[in-house]
């Protein structure tokens, strides 16, 4: 599963395809969610679309995003403070059926 328990929030694992024609979810890839961003990954900037975009979907501030590992890879790991993983879910899952 994408989301799971860690320490007082939830460990989102992430798929990120940088240089995209449009920033959305493409949906489950492997044990990761799949996220497409138009920008592309150097200066960090297709980490900085993905946690605005993930920051937009889930309605929570962007300090609660932390990138702890994959800062330079396209497989991410983002801490999200002081939120439940089946609350992550629920809402990524809602947002993937919006898209469709």
């Amino acid at each position: 599963m994408f989301a799971s328990h860690f320490k007082d929030g939830t460990l989102l694992k992430v798929w990120v395809q940088p240089r995209a024609s449009k920033t959305q979810i493409i949906g489950i890839y492997g044990d990761s969610i799949k996220i497409a961003v138009k920008s592309p990954p150097a200066g960090g900037k297709a980490n900085e679309e993905c946690i605005d975009f993930l920051s937009g979907i889930l309605g929570l501030p962007k300090r609660q995003f932390t990138i702890k590992s994959g800062q330079s890879s396209r497989s991410k790991s983002i801490f999200i403070k002081g939120v439940a993983p089946d609350r992550i879910t629920v809402l990524l899952e809602h947002a993937m059926g919006r898209q469709v």
